[in-house]
């Protein structure tokens, strides 16, 4: 049987050297995004403590990878999640403990997710404010 899955929160020093293990995994993410980011937009924001790289492991194995970043609104400060790669959600679910403690530490009064629908029901304690809705302007633009 395996050891338990443990979830770090890495130091932006620590970026290049689980970078290789972390992009492709994040790749998968930007599949289903709207465009925002590439995996190459996020080494230098991880690396500058800008974004925050969590991993979780599993066997010495990595298990899945969250990215979050603080976002400082006028009227108060939350911590977004950005990107979130791997599988067994509800396995890492378990550290949501984890995750909201960094974020009032870090003087966050909320979390945010963008997300597909399907997040709902992983996250039964959170509250769906809105949906964002998007069209693409590209072929207008040509």
């Amino acid at each position: 049987m395996g050891k338990a899955i443990r979830a770090h929160l890495l130091s932006p020093e620590d970026i290049p050297y689980v970078w290789d293990k972390v992009e492709p995994m994040l790749a998968r993410v930007t599949e289903h995004a709207e465009g925002e980011l590439t995996t190459d937009d996020y080494i230098e924001p991880l690396s500058l403590g800008e974004m925050q790289l969590w991993i979780a492991v599993n066997d010495e194995e990595l298990h899945s990878v969250m990215v979050t970043q603080i976002i400082p609104y006028p009227q108060k400060k939350i911590l977004r999640i950005l990107a979130i790669a791997g599988s067994e959600f509800k396995t890492l679910y378990k550290f949501k403990d984890m995750v909201e403690s960094f974020a009032i530490r870090s003087g966050c009064s909320g979390l945010e997710l963008w997300g597909r629908k399907g997040w709902k029901k992983l996250l039964p304690d959170w509250k769906d404010s809105y949906i964002v809705y998007t069209k693409d302007l590209r072929t207008r633009m040509q």
